[in-house]
């Protein structure tokens, strides 16, 4: 990608090793994924998709992985980043989508200092969905297909939302950064 507000890193992780994650989220529990807006709440119009938990050692592994690009991250940006939430692992199913959003607020800041907003697709367009794009306001239309083990990075005042699967399944792993 060509733009200074979006790093597209398409080798970050093995396609073996986003298999290995999708399977375990296949033995994970599954809640409807939730949206904040003054509290945390399932809103079906805003947002149609899966809250994953999975092991441990799959969320330490992650959290580690994307630790060791955070400095790539943090240059790219030019900005320091000292910390992160920690990985989430959210499926979309068919008719799965995110509205248009943003991942941060004003209000927000002290409970969610955001800075950066990490997604990794452990699934791929064309494979194991159809559909499903991020697509990220520059502020033109930047459409980034699923492709697995591609990292994508982005401030995460930028509006964004992830466009309906269409087919299959859509599986990612997001983070914030701070």
């Amino acid at each position: 990608m060509a733009s200074s507000m979006l790093l597209v890193r398409p080798d970050f992780w093995p396609a073996s090793d986003c298999m290995r994650i999708r399977a375990a989220m296949d033995s994970g529990a599954a809640m409807p994924a939730e949206i904040y807006a003054d509290d945390y709440c399932v809103d079906e119009d805003a947002r149609r998709a899966f809250e994953v938990e999975v092991r441990d050692d799959v969320i330490n592994e992650v959290q580690h992985a994307i630790g060791r690009i955070r400095q790539e991250i943090a240059e790219f940006f030019g900005i320091a980043l000292r910390g992160d939430e920690g990985p989430g692992f959210l499926r979309y199913s068919i008719g799965g989508f995110y509205r248009r959003h943003l991942d941060v607020s004003p209000e927000w800041d002290e409970r969610f200092p955001r800075r950066i907003s990490v997604v990794v697709f452990l699934t791929s367009a064309g494979e194991q969905c159809e559909g499903g794009a991020l697509r990220v306001y520059l502020p033109e239309m930047c459409d980034v297909a699923p492709r697995a083990g591609t990292l994508v990075a982005f401030p995460s005042d930028l509006p964004h939302e992830v466009l309906p699967v269409t087919s299959g399944v859509r599986d990612v792993i997001v983070d914030w950064l701070f």
